[in-house]
Protein backbone atom coordinates (compact mmCIF):
# COMPACT_ATOMS: atom_id res chain seq x y z
CA UNK A 1 0.00 0.00 0.00
CA UNK A 2 1.20 3.39 -1.11
CA UNK A 3 2.09 6.04 1.67
CA UNK A 4 -0.58 8.41 -0.06
CA UNK A 5 -3.33 5.69 -0.01
CA UNK A 6 -2.77 4.99 4.02
CA UNK A 7 -2.26 8.93 5.06
CA UNK A 8 -5.71 8.68 3.14
CA UNK A 9 -7.31 6.04 5.35
CA UNK A 10 -6.01 7.82 8.46
CA UNK A 11 -7.53 10.92 7.68
CA UNK A 12 -10.92 9.09 6.90
CA UNK A 13 -10.77 6.94 10.38
CA UNK A 14 -9.84 10.39 12.16
CA UNK A 15 -12.94 11.91 10.53
CA UNK A 16 -15.23 8.72 10.92
CA UNK A 17 -14.00 9.18 15.10
CA UNK A 18 -14.54 12.69 15.10
CA UNK A 19 -18.26 12.50 13.32
CA UNK A 20 -19.36 9.80 15.66
CA UNK A 21 -18.14 11.50 18.45
CA UNK A 22 -19.79 14.40 17.60
CA UNK A 23 -23.25 12.59 17.14
CA UNK A 24 -23.21 11.42 20.73
CA UNK A 25 -22.94 14.85 21.92
CA UNK A 26 -25.85 15.48 19.71
CA UNK A 27 -27.72 12.54 21.69
CA UNK A 28 -27.11 13.78 24.48
CA UNK A 29 -28.43 17.35 23.99
CA UNK A 30 -31.36 16.08 21.76
CA UNK A 31 -34.06 16.51 25.18
CA UNK A 32 -32.86 20.10 24.94
CA UNK A 33 -33.73 20.60 21.78
CA UNK A 34 -37.18 19.42 21.81
CA UNK A 35 -37.62 21.22 24.78
CA UNK A 36 -36.73 24.35 22.74
CA UNK A 37 -39.25 23.75 19.94
CA UNK A 38 -42.16 23.72 22.29
CA UNK A 39 -44.31 27.14 21.84
CA UNK A 40 -43.61 27.59 25.96
CA UNK A 41 -39.94 27.66 25.49
CA UNK A 42 -40.00 30.40 22.69
CA UNK A 43 -38.96 33.94 23.73
CA UNK A 44 -41.84 36.44 23.26
CA UNK A 45 -41.05 39.61 22.60
CA UNK A 46 -43.31 41.78 24.10
CA UNK A 47 -43.54 46.01 23.52
CA UNK A 48 -45.26 48.72 24.47
CA UNK A 49 -44.96 52.47 24.59
CA UNK A 50 -42.17 53.69 27.33
CA UNK A 51 -42.23 49.81 28.88
CA UNK A 52 -39.31 49.52 31.15
CA UNK A 53 -39.50 47.10 33.77
CA UNK A 54 -39.41 47.48 37.06
CA UNK A 55 -36.56 45.62 38.56
CA UNK A 56 -37.82 42.90 41.17
CA UNK A 57 -35.87 44.30 44.27
CA UNK A 58 -37.12 47.38 43.72
CA UNK A 59 -40.40 46.47 43.49
CA UNK A 60 -40.48 44.84 46.57
CA UNK A 61 -39.06 48.03 47.87
CA UNK A 62 -42.17 49.60 46.88
CA UNK A 63 -44.62 46.96 48.08
CA UNK A 64 -42.83 47.14 51.77
CA UNK A 65 -43.38 50.96 51.70
CA UNK A 66 -47.13 50.71 50.90
CA UNK A 67 -47.39 49.31 54.42
CA UNK A 68 -50.66 47.36 55.14
CA UNK A 69 -51.82 45.99 52.19
CA UNK A 70 -55.28 43.84 53.59
CA UNK A 71 -57.38 46.16 51.77
CA UNK A 72 -57.96 47.14 47.46
CA UNK A 73 -54.73 47.40 45.69
CA UNK A 74 -54.55 49.06 42.04
CA UNK A 75 -51.56 49.35 40.19
CA UNK A 76 -51.60 51.47 36.95
CA UNK A 77 -49.73 51.17 33.67
CA UNK A 78 -48.96 47.21 35.07
CA UNK A 79 -46.04 46.32 32.11
CA UNK A 80 -45.19 42.84 32.58
CA UNK A 81 -46.59 42.58 36.06
CA UNK A 82 -43.54 43.24 37.73
CA UNK A 83 -44.53 44.86 41.03
CA UNK A 84 -47.82 42.64 40.67
CA UNK A 85 -45.86 39.73 41.75
CA UNK A 86 -43.72 41.24 44.18
CA UNK A 87 -47.31 42.48 45.74
CA UNK A 88 -48.91 38.47 45.23
CA UNK A 89 -45.21 37.94 47.39
CA UNK A 90 -46.93 39.93 50.72
CA UNK A 91 -50.68 39.79 50.39
CA UNK A 92 -53.14 37.80 48.18
CA UNK A 93 -55.71 40.59 48.71
CA UNK A 94 -57.76 42.17 45.70
CA UNK A 95 -55.66 43.56 43.09
CA UNK A 96 -56.70 45.27 40.08
CA UNK A 97 -54.49 46.02 36.91
CA UNK A 98 -54.50 48.70 34.71
CA UNK A 99 -52.74 48.19 31.19
CA UNK A 100 -53.19 50.22 27.53
CA UNK A 101 -50.94 47.24 25.82
CA UNK A 102 -52.61 44.81 24.28
CA UNK A 103 -48.97 43.03 24.09
CA UNK A 104 -49.00 43.36 27.88
CA UNK A 105 -52.26 42.59 29.12
CA UNK A 106 -52.09 39.49 27.14
CA UNK A 107 -49.23 38.28 29.12
CA UNK A 108 -50.72 39.50 32.75
CA UNK A 109 -54.20 37.53 31.37
CA UNK A 110 -51.86 34.73 31.64
CA UNK A 111 -49.94 35.01 34.44
CA UNK A 112 -52.22 37.30 36.42
CA UNK A 113 -55.33 35.01 36.38
CA UNK A 114 -56.70 35.90 40.42
CA UNK A 115 -56.55 39.54 39.66
CA UNK A 116 -58.83 41.88 38.10
CA UNK A 117 -57.12 43.06 34.67
CA UNK A 118 -58.99 46.50 32.83
CA UNK A 119 -56.91 47.54 29.68
CA UNK A 120 -57.42 51.01 28.57
CA UNK A 121 -55.23 54.35 29.18
CA UNK A 122 -55.42 54.69 33.42
CA UNK A 123 -55.54 58.64 33.04
CA UNK A 124 -59.06 57.79 30.86
CA UNK A 125 -60.03 55.68 34.04
CA UNK A 126 -62.26 57.17 36.45
CA UNK A 127 -63.44 55.90 39.86
CA UNK A 128 -66.58 54.01 38.70
CA UNK A 129 -64.69 52.34 35.76
CA UNK A 130 -62.18 50.80 38.52
CA UNK A 131 -64.91 49.68 41.15
CA UNK A 132 -64.56 52.27 43.98
CA UNK A 133 -61.78 53.79 45.41
CA UNK A 134 -58.34 52.20 46.59
CA UNK A 135 -56.23 51.66 50.45
CA UNK A 136 -53.24 51.58 47.83
CA UNK A 137 -51.52 52.30 44.58
CA UNK A 138 -48.32 51.05 43.30
CA UNK A 139 -47.20 52.27 40.43
CA UNK A 140 -44.30 52.34 37.58
CA UNK A 141 -45.70 55.12 35.05
CA UNK A 142 -44.56 56.08 32.01
CA UNK A 143 -41.96 58.69 32.58
CA UNK A 144 -42.08 60.71 29.07
CA UNK A 145 -43.15 64.22 28.22
CA UNK A 146 -44.58 64.67 31.83
CA UNK A 147 -46.68 61.98 31.63
CA UNK A 148 -45.57 60.43 35.29
CA UNK A 149 -47.02 63.25 37.28
CA UNK A 150 -50.03 63.30 35.60
CA UNK A 151 -49.95 59.69 36.67
CA UNK A 152 -49.35 60.53 40.02
CA UNK A 153 -51.98 63.14 40.60
CA UNK A 154 -54.53 60.92 39.05
CA UNK A 155 -53.42 58.10 41.28
CA UNK A 156 -53.71 60.43 44.50
CA UNK A 157 -57.73 61.09 43.40
CA UNK A 158 -58.35 57.73 43.30
CA UNK A 159 -57.39 56.80 47.02
CA UNK A 160 -59.52 56.18 49.83
CA UNK A 161 -59.22 58.29 53.25
CA UNK A 162 -55.99 57.68 54.70
CA UNK A 163 -54.85 55.73 51.69
CA UNK A 164 -51.11 55.29 50.30
CA UNK A 165 -49.52 55.72 47.05
CA UNK A 166 -46.05 54.58 46.01
CA UNK A 167 -44.91 55.74 42.74
CA UNK A 168 -41.64 56.20 40.34
CA UNK A 169 -41.38 59.03 38.74
CA UNK A 170 -38.38 61.00 36.62
CA UNK A 171 -35.58 62.93 38.90
CA UNK A 172 -36.30 65.78 36.52
CA UNK A 173 -37.20 69.71 37.65
CA UNK A 174 -40.58 69.29 36.00
CA UNK A 175 -40.88 66.09 38.95
CA UNK A 176 -40.50 68.89 41.78
CA UNK A 177 -43.57 69.76 42.33
CA UNK A 178 -44.80 66.28 43.60
CA UNK A 179 -41.70 66.90 46.42
CA UNK A 180 -43.83 68.72 49.06
CA UNK A 181 -46.74 66.55 48.80
CA UNK A 182 -44.33 63.52 49.26
CA UNK A 183 -44.21 61.67 52.46
CA UNK A 184 -40.83 60.00 51.43
CA UNK A 185 -38.73 61.10 48.71
CA UNK A 186 -35.98 58.47 47.72
CA UNK A 187 -33.58 59.09 44.93
CA UNK A 188 -32.87 55.55 42.48
CA UNK A 189 -29.73 55.87 40.77
CA UNK A 190 -29.20 56.19 37.17
CA UNK A 191 -28.89 52.87 35.43
CA UNK A 192 -30.86 50.99 37.37
CA UNK A 193 -33.49 50.46 34.80
CA UNK A 194 -32.89 47.86 31.54
CA UNK A 195 -32.43 50.01 28.71
CA UNK A 196 -31.84 53.66 30.29
CA UNK A 197 -29.73 55.58 32.11
CA UNK A 198 -33.04 58.27 33.62
CA UNK A 199 -32.16 58.57 36.92
CA UNK A 200 -35.78 58.34 38.99
CA UNK A 201 -37.87 59.03 42.53
CA UNK A 202 -39.03 56.75 44.33
CA UNK A 203 -41.97 58.79 46.85
CA UNK A 204 -45.11 57.76 48.40
CA UNK A 205 -48.23 60.13 48.92
CA UNK A 206 -50.81 59.95 52.08
CA UNK A 207 -53.96 60.89 51.70
CA UNK A 208 -55.99 62.68 54.59
CA UNK A 209 -59.36 64.30 54.55
CA UNK A 210 -60.41 62.71 51.24
CA UNK A 211 -64.21 62.10 51.20
CA UNK A 212 -65.23 58.15 50.19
Amino acid sequence: MSDSRRRGQLRLKALLEHNEAKGEEMAKQRSRFQSLATDEARPRIVTAFNLFQTPPELAARMVELAGDLSGRIREPSAGLGRIYRAIRDRTDSDVTLVEQSADCCGELFASASNARLIQGDFLACDVDRLGGRFDRVIMNPPFKQGRDVKHVRHAVNMLKHGGVMVALCYDGARQQCLRNEASHWEQIPAGTFEGTRAASVLLTIQTFGRPE
